[in-house]
């Protein structure tokens, strides 16, 4: 055994970036000789035991979410102590790796163009973290985050090491469009002929910019009526998104559907993604879609855009907005070909970060953590 590794985290369940990192990472590093012990409140403990994990609950307080996180950190910290290293993600006040998965003040001030309300909890718990230097090393998710976090919190470059989310090459793959991609189109009504753009998320529609994708689309479908659209994420509130395409004229060539398990079937659905959101961390489902051989349509303030080169950058923006993006939709709907070219180049971007290549990257940070 290599050492016995405290993995804490609020919620390691669903369908969410950060549980999945946490059961794919623990897969890995078990098979790498690591003691992994996860300690959470909402715990899906039968993926947590297939990847040979031991699962631990934290008790939940019932009440208010800053006394909620507080209380979490409390009592994860207390149940983590006597390990050989703790890894928390973004929910302890003390650890050696602090593993954020969000830029709460970055992402707030590109979407309201507001700062961040002082109240909000989880602002709050991050910026108690990074103001107490509650860690040894910060991972973040990409260099976008990084440079927000030098900037923003004053925290050290050389403490702060960036690893990319992952995805399983496997399941994310070219060359299942036939298999997977034509009876999903059949489902969703979309025939040979159309050009389907999707949005894919786990949720927060807002966040990830459904309202200047919608507006986009419908620009664009204005000069090509056989294009059509396709949303995925689970969301409380989607009435208002439904009322916005039905205004735009586009209800009957949008499709929105809850997020899946199989989620590669909507991706070989489609003829391009598109991830609209005006600030993301990294954005996970970028590289599912490039390593299923999708053209991908972002901006550069979405991590995942650091893994596009060459030809591909033409379709990373300067800016989201509604114009830039209608004018990039536009351009892969006349040009087939050009699609097709670049769906071929998404693959070799998403390589690197296939789930073995993060879990050693990590487990060599774990190793030189627990030397010094």
């Amino acid at each position: 055994m290599k050492g016995r590794v405290a993995v804490a985290a609020r919620r390691v369940s669903g369908l969410s970036g950060a549980s999945r990192m946490i059961v794919e990472h623990a897969r890995r590093l078990t098979a790498l000789g690591w003691d992994v012990h996860v300690f959470s409140e909402s715990l899906d403990k039968k993926a947590l035991r297939e990847a040979g994990a031991v699962a631990h609950r934290v008790p939940a307080w019932p009440w208010g979410s800053w006394w909620k996180r507080r209380a979490f950190a409390s009592a994860a910290g207390r149940m983590t102590q006597g390990f050989d290293l703790v890894h928390g993600h973004g929910d302890l006040l003390s650890q050696d790796i602090l593993s954020l998965h969000n830029c709460v003040h970055a992402a707030h001030e590109a979407v309201h163009a507001t700062p961040l309300p002082d109240r909000d909890a989880v602002g709050r718990m991050h910026a108690l973290q990074l103001s107490r230097r509650s860690f040894r090393v910060l991972v973040a998710n990409s260099r976008l985050m990084k440079d927000d976090l030098r900037r923003r919190f004053g925290v050290a470059g050389e403490n702060i090491s960036v690893i990319y989310p992952g995805f399983d090459p496997c399941r994310f793959k070219p060359g299942d469009r036939a298999r997977l991609g034509t009876p999903a189109r059949e489902e969703l009504g979309v025939s040979s002929d159309e050009t389907l753009f999707g949005l894919v998320t786990s949720g927060d529609f807002e966040k990830r910019g459904l309202s200047t994708f919608l507006r986009a689309f419908a620009a664009a479908h204005r000069d090509f009526p056989r294009a059509r659209a396709l949303v995925v994420g689970k969301e409380s509130r989607l009435g208002p998104y439904e009322s916005l395409a039905r205004e735009l004229g586009v209800r009957e060539r949008v499709a929105f559907r809850e997020p899946i398990v199989e989620v590669e079937r909507y991706y070989h659905a489609l003829d391009a993604y598109v991830h609209a959101a005006p600030w993301e961390e990294f954005g996970m489902t970028v590289l599912e879609a490039l390593a299923c051989g999708l053209p991908v349509i972002t901006s550069g303030r979405v991590g995942a855009a650091e893994l596009l080169e060459g030809e591909a950058r033409s379709f990373v923006l300067g800016e989201m907005s509604t114009d830039a993006l209608a004018g990039a939709m536009l351009d892969m709907l006349g040009d087939p070909r050009r699609r097709t070219r670049l769906g071929a180049l998404g693959p070799r971007a998403a390589e690197p970060c296939a789930w073995d290549r993060g879990a050693a990257t990590l487990a060599s940070l774990y190793e030189r953590l627990i030397k010094k």
